[in-house]
């Protein structure tokens, strides 16, 4: 450097602690800063910069430079960042740009739809030519509940039994999202494996009420839930594709880099395919199966969600597409 670079940093340290003291009180809350705070923010931010300048043309120290180019980095952060959003206007903007990746990413979505329709009709042939393989294919605490199928109605549900469930199906379904997702570490490998095990379920049961009364009843009474529940999960499970795909397939990016550019897309599939499952928790406790809702109802409200879906993911966003 033109001067000695241990002055140097003597001479300027002071200020970049008190720039970097200003940056983490404005970080999240720029109001936090008074009006002298600000002017000394903006003196001493332009200040930085031109350190940095310095550092980056006579200096080989790495450290000073990464530290500085920090400094800066969250400097203009404060400096530029956009005016938060109220949360009303933030959520509906969430969900418009949930629906554009939707549309974008669709060829994940699909892939997730696929890999559970081979699991299903796996299941269904691999039970119709070996019964013994419904215990392998149906988890334990499933059995309960195919053999309700098979002998029972369901009767009617009042107001604490639907809450309790309203939670149960929350907490579990959310965790196979997550679950599906966190696949992704695996390069996609067990998101696949959940998607194949969840078709395999449906398929057994498929096969096990093929030809009697109860395989209409059975998906009339999951018609209303289904259509969040198992678009959600479908959604949710595009994610970890996505994560998987993006690992193996960087390009000329480093994976990292490449990680960063699908980020936010995960984000948005992960947090709208869980929302569709909290969606479906409620309807599916105290409605889809409760004796006192006819079937014509079931088949009216599942199609009406349906309907909005598609509306919501064909149409939303289309015209207040970011430019």
């Amino acid at each position: 450097m033109a001067v000695n670079e241990k002055d140097f940093v003597e001479r300027r340290q002071a200020d970049w602690q008190k720039l970097h003291a200003l940056i983490d009180m404005g970080e999240h809350n720029i109001s936090r800063l008074s009006g002298r705070d600000l002017r000394d923010f903006g003196r001493l931010y332009r200040r930085a910069a031109r350190d940095l300048a310095v550092v980056r043309t006579h200096s080989g120290n790495p450290g000073l430079r990464a530290y500085l180019n920090d400094l800066i980095g969250r400097g203009h952060g404060v400096l530029y960042k956009r005016p938060g959003k109220p949360l009303l206007q933030a959520l509906t903007g969430a969900a418009l740009e949930a629906a554009r990746v939707v549309r974008r990413r669709w060829p994940f979505v699909m892939a997730a739809v696929s890999i559970g329709v081979v699991g299903a009709i796996f299941a269904r042939n691999a039970v119709s030519m070996e019964p013994s393989t419904l215990d392998v294919i149906v988890p334990g605490g499933l059995k309960g509940s195919l053999e309700q199928w098979k002998t029972q109605e369901f009767g009617p549900v009042d107001t604490e039994q639907a809450l309790a469930m309203t939670g149960f199906y929350i907490y579990n379904n959310t965790l196979v999202a997550v679950r599906i997702v966190a696949g992704s570490v695996t390069l996609g490998a067990l998101t696949v494996n959940d998607l194949l095990e969840n078709g395999a379920v449906m398929g057994a049961f498929w096969h096990e009420l093929s030809g009697t009364p109860r395989l209409s009843r059975f998906l009339v009474s999951v018609y209303p839930h289904g259509v969040p529940e198992i678009s959600g999960i479908f959604i949710a499970s595009a994610a970890g594709l996505l994560v998987g795909y993006t690992f193996l397939n960087p390009g000329r990016r480093t994976r990292v880099q490449a990680f960063r550019l699908v980020a936010r897309d995960v984000a948005h599939l992960l947090g709208l395919g869980v929302v569709l499952i909290w969606i479906a928790a409620p309807i599916e406790a105290s409605f889809s199966f409760n004796a006192a809702v006819s079937d014509p109802g079931r088949i009216l409200v599942g199609t009406t969600l349906l309907f909005l879906l598609l509306a919501y993911i064909t149409l939303a966003g289309r015209t207040n597409a970011p430019r």
